[in-house]
Formats: C-alpha cells, sequence, structure tokens
C-alpha cells in the first residue's frame, strides 16, 4: 500500500477492526507482503486445490474458492458467528462483492497513483458499490487538510 493513502487514525480504524474479526480474508500477495500471524487468516489463491495450513503462519490457511465454498470453509474453521472481515486485493474485493453487508471505504480525494491498483475492477470503488446495492451512511473526516474519509457503504435490509 503507497504511504500516500495511509493516515494513522484511519489505519488505527482498519487495525482495530480485524483485531476484532472471526476471520480475515486477504489475498496470498497481500499475505505474503504483510505477515501478521496473531490474526486467523484465510488466504485466498490458486495455487492450492484443497484448504491448507500455511507452513509460515499456523493462524493462516490457504483456500481456492474454485475448489470449495467459503461455507465449507467457515465450517471446517468452526466459525459460527462473527465478522469476517475482507482485507483485499482487487480478486478478493470483486470475489465478495455480492456478500458484503457492509463494506468501508476509505479515501485520500484528489489522490491519484499512476499505475496503482484498483480496488474493484469494474470501476471507481463508489460506483461499484453502488451498483451492487450498497447504499453510504456513517462518514468520517479523518483529515480535512488531506481530504481524508472513511465511509460506511451498508446493504439496506
Amino acid at each position: 500500500m503507497p504511504s500516500a493513502l495511509r493516515h494513522d487514525a484511519d489505519w488505527r480504524d482498519f487495525q482495530n477492526a480485524l483485531d476484532a474479526a472471526a476471520l480475515v480474508v486477504l489475498g496470498r500477495l497481500g499475505h505474503e507482503r504483510h505477515p501478521n500471524p496473531g490474526r486467523r487468516r484465510l488466504v485466498v489463491t490458486a495455487s492450492v486445490s484443497a484448504p491448507t495450513p500455511d507452513p509460515r503462519d499456523h493462524q493462516a490457511l490457504l483456500w481456492n474458492p474454485l475448489a470449495m465454498p467459503l461455507s465449507r470453509v467457515l465450517d471446517a474453521l468452526e466459525i459460527e458467528t462473527g465478522i469476517v472481515a475482507v482485507a483485499g486485493g482487487t480478486g478478493v474485493f470483486d470475489y465478495f462483492l455480492a456478500a458484503y453487508d457492509q463494506f468501508v471505504l476509505s479515501e485520500v480525494h484528489g489522490l491519484l497513483i499512476p499505475g496503482g491498483t484498483p480496488c474493484f475492477s469494474g470501476g471507481h470503488p463508489r460506483q461499484v458499490l453502488a451498483e451492487n446495492g450498497l447504499v453510504p451512511s456513517a462518514s468520517t473526516l479523518f483529515d480535512p487538510a488531506a481530504s481524508v474519509t472513511s465511509t460506511v457503504w451498508r446493504r439496506p435490509s
């Protein structure tokens, strides 16, 4: 993640949300770049045909969504309640798009990162979330000078 996208208060909120989750789901590249052996992780990767423990992190399970549905993985992990936090990358965000009941979108308005990795493959996150039935609700302005916001998008019940 480019440092221009990171804001201390927003980062603390993000880390606290991950700490509170029953499971964190992220892509293989993010898992390898940001090891975090203290959290239970489900690592999305095409490199396995069945859920496989990560030999470098006893709390992480490598998972190919084409080989086993999420519901079976959650059953195998004995996760019946709690938050499943989806931390990205693009393919992971895309995969879970129809399942989100809430998505927290943090933005540094006016910042352009040429050649950057998009949040969703289908366009700007605000557009993609709206097209998929989520609506903006609570918003926090973290830094007026830097125009850093965090908006909770929710799926209406």
